[in-house]
């Protein structure tokens, strides 16, 4: 939340009169910055998701106003302190499973980037299969095999009770940024990666991971966080690789990790097994930002690259 001190158009560097496209193009420019990726922080890039959660709505922002006297205020002047300035964050098992609300809204689906009936699925596109030349890279069918079950996964057990997900598969950026899978969420984007990953120990310590002490594989995920989160500044977005072991147990194989990764702090890439990723994705989603919004000009851009 803002601090007490700043007002919500303060946060985003805008005055009162403020349009809806100036808000939103502030909001963009700020949650570049604020991200934990570019030198911000989680608190800071909260504070500036609620704001725009807060301004970009009409009707929350005349409420809010109302709080704030008739006076355009000076960025960093003082606020009334009244709770009514605060959008009220609903607990997340209330708020991820209520119905999906568009925005925009679809008041002229002529005017929209897609139609409602494309908006309106939750699953689009499917694993790419790898062509003759790919199939002779190392990993490729265990990563097409991940891909599957990955996609399986989420059909059956995160979507099912998440209303506004949208899972995204099989996308392509170009500049060979290519990911498995992309599920969007209100202001969140969960980017999943997946291989078929054989028995035995695995360890994550933030950059490499390791099968048996030894590497295991060229894991690119992490860039592809950073080029998917410069192309949806936007968004907050976070990366898994998920591993399937061959037993149809999710919480295998074991992932370890060092005693000095704080898993509980907000970085871009976690691996983890499919068991681990349903948990961590679903948090991740369920918490942001008015989670039962789809981001329909978002959804329609994920859709572009999965070739739609």
């Amino acid at each position: 939340m803002a601090a007490p001190d700043r007002t919500y158009y303060a946060v985003l560097g805008v005055a009162r009169s403020a349009t809806a496209k100036e808000i939103k193009d502030a909001y963009r420019k700020a949650a570049r910055t604020a991200h934990p990726d570019q030198g911000g922080s989680a608190e800071l890039f909260h504070e500036v998701a609620v704001a725009y959660e807060m301004l970009s709505d009409p009707e929350r922002r005349r409420r809010y106003d109302r709080t704030l006297g008739t006076e355009d205020p000076l960025p960093g002047a003082g606020r009334p302190a009244s709770a009514a300035r605060r959008p009220a964050r609903q607990p997340a098992a209330e708020a991820y499973s209520q119905p999906p609300r568009y925005e925009p809204a679809y008041d002229d689906p002529r005017t929209a980037p897609i139609p409602p009936a494309l908006a309106a699925q939750q699953v689009h596109g499917t694993a790419r299969r790898p062509g003759a030349l790919t199939r002779l890279r190392p990993g490729a069918a265990a990563r097409y095999d991940g891909e599957r079950a990955t996609a399986r996964l989420m059909e059956s057990s995160l979507l099912p009770g998440f209303p506004a997900a949208r899972l995204i598969n099989g996308l392509a950026f170009g500049g060979g940024t290519d990911v498995g899978h992309a599920v969007l969420a209100g202001y969140r984007i969960a980017v999943v990666d997946s291989l078929m990953a054989p028995p035995g120990n695995y360890s994550w310590d933030g950059h490499r991971l390791r099968h048996h002490g030894r590497p295991a594989g060229d894991v690119r995920i992490a860039e592809t966080v950073r080029r998917i989160q410069d192309l949806f500044p936007e968004c907050n977005v976070r990366g898994w690789l998920v591993l399937h072991g061959r037993q149809n147990n999710p919480f295998e194989p074991i992932v370890d990790y060092p005693p000095s990764l704080d898993r509980s702090a907000l970085v871009s890439v976690h691996v983890a097994n499919a068991g681990t990723l349903l948990r961590e994705v679903r948090r991740f989603l369920s918490e942001g930002p008015q989670p039962n919004t789809v981001q329909v000009p978002v959804l329609a851009r994920l859709l572009g690259a999965a070739g739609r």
